[in-house]
């Protein structure tokens, strides 16, 4: 039986069904001949010399543009415009004549890029928050089992396992008034929305302490929210591990966390995409040459470190080959050498809730299908607990989207932010002329 009719049951189960079943639904997950392999590669290559390594990711990306030519109408048109022949022994500066791949191209060639390989994949959405635009992506089935097999590797080296460890995990999902329990990772999911309710901080805690769990994984933002109250109000829980994703962090953030849970908070690095994944070790990330190939291309910025562009060639999905895609995220070395990663989401920008909560973009950014229609969207602030979501529309919303999208706001904001639709011909730009997720006139 396949993940998604798995899925599909256990959503519709009381959560103490799901409890009680979890360790069977965590097999469908853990025992996959797909999920079994992949684990089985990421352990042989991560007992690889270095150059052991960047042979097998060069032998890999060899094989990825290979396919993509052989397979998709827009890489091979692409390849042939400049002379570039993937089934040739090629070099890594004839590889360098592809050119780079952003968001904007790959909306505009949409279905060129597809593979015509009779693939079973399903449909993800970025979140646009850094540059407006909701990019569809199609990614094969089975990189679900990939994906998962790729991050229980690394945190099974800070004594996370795939088969015992309990985690609770803050991020923007709210199915449910309390907390959503995906079984498949013996995971509860906590809406940050409700830590930004200071006076059922004494609720949230009892849904975490009854779950016993031994990791807290999620926005950094929201686990750092989650560290101070915890301190507040003398709470006392003791875990094995803490994961940060999908945000920035500073050391002062992660140095807090660890104190208060007495544990390391150790940190992954991806995108909906799928086509790269960075791994925190001791301070500095490092990209795994079996998830894919990952260039990091000077910039020009006024920063004192030198600036890289993060561009990658993702292996572990071929319905939508992404070849030279660059990324929305920079990276530098400290001066220890340690290589930083600055997502997209270095802004200190926060809307701001009713009761003054500052609302991390991540936690409303628009994960809903109905925003494929939709050019540029903008948040715009001028009273707290109040925002303009404004649209440039692609297509015309039907009735059916706008109370879509007004139902997913109502949810998943708990009554801490009324989020209001406009459309708008266009979207404000900074002195600088370039796009920003949110405006604000509040003081």
């Amino acid at each position: 039986m396949n993940y998604e009719k798995i899925k599909k049951i256990y959503e519709n189960m009381p959560k103490q069904v799901k409890f009680v079943l979890a360790p069977l639904f965590q097999n469908i997950i853990l025992m996959n001949p797909e999920y079994r392999k992949k684990v089985s590669e990421i352990k042989a290559y991560n007992n690889l010399s270095e150059k052991n390594k960047e042979e097998l990711t060069w032998k890999k990306l060899q094989e990825t543009v290979r396919y993509a030519y052989a397979h998709s109408q827009y890489y091979r048109e692409l390849f042939d415009k400049v002379n570039f022949n993937p089934n040739e022994n090629f070099t890594r500066k004839d590889y360098e004549k592809v050119p780079f791949l952003d968001k904007e191209i790959a909306v505009r060639e949409g279905k060129k890029i597809y593979s015509d390989d009779q693939i079973s994949y399903y449909e993800s959405h970025t979140s646009g928050s850094s540059t407006g635009k909701v990019f569809k992506v199609l990614l094969d089935k089975r990189s679900i089992y990939y994906e998962r097999a790729f991050v229980n590797t690394y945190l099974e080296k800070f004594g996370f396992d795939a088969k015992r460890s309990r985690t609770v995990a803050f991020w923007g999902h709210n199915k449910d008034a309390d907390f959503y329990y995906s079984p498949l990772k013996n995971e509860i999911v906590i809406s940050p929305f409700r830590l930004f309710k200071e006076q059922d901080f004494e609720t949230v805690w009892n849904d975490i302490i009854s779950f016993k769990p031994d990791m807290i994984a999620g926005y950094p933002s929201a686990i750092h929210i989650l560290a101070k109250l915890v301190n507040k109000y003398n709470k006392k829980m003791k875990l094995k591990l803490v994961e940060f994703y999908a945000e920035n962090f500073t050391e002062e953030i992660k140095d807090y966390v660890e104190k208060t849970f007495s544990c390391i908070a150790v940190a992954t690095y991806g995108h909906t995409e799928r086509a790269v994944f960075g791994e925190l070790y001791k301070g500095g990330y490092v990209f795994n040459g079996l998830y894919g190939y990952t260039e990091l291309i000077p910039i020009e910025s006024e920063a004192e470190e030198q600036l890289y562009c993060i561009v990658c060639t993702g292996f572990n999905s071929k319905k939508m080959p992404l070849i030279r895609y660059v990324t929305d995220d920079t990276a530098y070395f400290d001066e220890n050498g340690k290589m930083i990663i600055q997502g997209h989401t270095t802004s200190e920008a926060r809307v701001i809730g009713r009761n003054g909560a500052r609302i991390y973009k991540g936690t409303i950014a628009p994960h809903v299908q109905q925003f494929e229609k939709v050019k540029l969207y903008q948040f715009v602030q001028y009273e707290e607990g109040k925002v303009f979501l404004d649209l440039v529309l692609d297509k015309p919303l039907t009735e059916d989207d706008v109370n879509a999208i007004n139902a997913y706001y109502r949810r998943k904001c708990e009554g801490l932010l009324d989020i209001q639709l406009r459309v708008v011909k266009e979207v404000q730009l900074n002195k600088r002329g370039k796009y920003n997720w949110f405006v604000s006139y509040l003081d």
